[in-house]
C-alpha cells in the first residue's frame, strides 16, 4: 500500500545518505594518511618507520574496505565491465600487499599468461585480490613459503586461482568462510580477521557474475578461485 511505499522509499533515503557519507569520509582520510605516508620517509630508524608504514598500510586496507562494502548498496552504479588483461590487476593488488608479503617472508609467484583477458570490472576485481592475498599472508608461517597465482581454462571459463601455503581452515569451518563477521577456529587464533573479508569476495563475485570456490587442508594451505 501507499504507507509501505513511502516508509520503503524513506529507508532507501537514508541508507543512500548514509553511503554518500561513508563515501566523503573515507575520502577525507585519505589526506592525512597520504601525509602521514610521507612525514614516515623523513624518520631515521628504519625499524621504526617500517613499523609506522606496516601501521599505515593496514590503515589504508581498512578504509579501503569501508568504501567498497558501502559500494555493494549500488553495486550497478560502480560497475564498469571490459576486457581486462588479468595479469594487470594481479599485479596491482600484490604491489599494495608488498610491505606485507615481506614482512612475512612470502614469495609471490604470478603464473598468468599476459595475453590471458577476462570480462570483468578491474577496480572491483583488484579489490577481491587484495583480500585474498590478505588472508594468504596473515595465515601463513614460515620462511621461504610461496603463494601461487595462477590462470587456467575450465571449459568455457577462465580460472583464476591463488593457493597459499598457510595454516589451512579446519574443516567444520569450510562451510561458513563466506558468513559476515565469521573469524572461525583460525581467526580467532591469529586475532587479524574481522570475518568480513572472504564475505565481501562472495558478494562481489555474485554482482560480478564471478564463481568463487575454496578448497582447504588443516596444515597444507588454501586455494580460493575466482571462475
Amino acid at each position: 500500500d501507499r504507507e509501505y511505499e513511502e516508509e520503503l522509499a524513506a529507508r532507501r533515503s537514508a541508507m543512500e545518505r548514509h553511503a554518500t557519507f561513508i563515501g566523503r569520509w573515507v575520502h577525507q582520510m585519505k589526506t592525512p594518511l597520504s601525509v602521514l605516508q610521507l612525514s614516515a620517509q623523513e624518520i631515521e630508524d628504519e625499524d621504526l618507520a617500517d613499523s609506522v608504514r606496516e601501521e599505515l598500510d593496514r590503515l589504508r586496507q581498512g578504509l579501503e574496505t569501508v568504501i567498497y562494502t558501502s559500494r555493494l548498496e549500488r553495486f550497478e552504479q560502480d560497475l564498469a565491465v571490459e576486457r581486462v588483461a588479468l595479469a594487470v590487476p594481479v599485479r596491482e593488488a600484490l604491489a599494495e600487499q608488498r610491505r606485507l608479503f615481506i614482512k612475512r617472508r612470502i614469495s609471490p609467484v604470478i603464473e598468468i599468461d599476459e595475453e590471458t583477458e577476462v570480462y570483468t570490472d578491474r577496480k572491483w576485481l583488484r579489490f577481491i585480490l587484495g583480500q585474498i592475498l590478505t588472508n594468504a599472508a596473515h595465515y601463513t608461517e614460515g620462511v621461504g613459503k610461496k603463494v601461487r597465482i595462477r590462470a587456467y581454462r575450465r571449459g568455457a571459463n577462465q580460472v583464476l586461482e591463488i593457493s597459499d601455503e598457510g595454516i589451512g581452515i579446519a574443516p567444520e569451518d569450510l562451510n561458513r568462510v563466506f558468513n559476515p563477521y565469521f573469524t572461525g577456529q583460525r581467526g580467532r587464533q591469529y586475532k587479524e580477521s574481522t570475518g568480513m573479508g572472504l564475505y565481501l569476495v562472495s558478494e562481489i563475485c555474485r554482482n560480478l557474475d564471478h564463481g568463487v570456490e575454496l578448497e582447504s587442508q588443516p596444515g597444507t594451505g588454501t586455494a580460493v578461485r575466482i571462475v
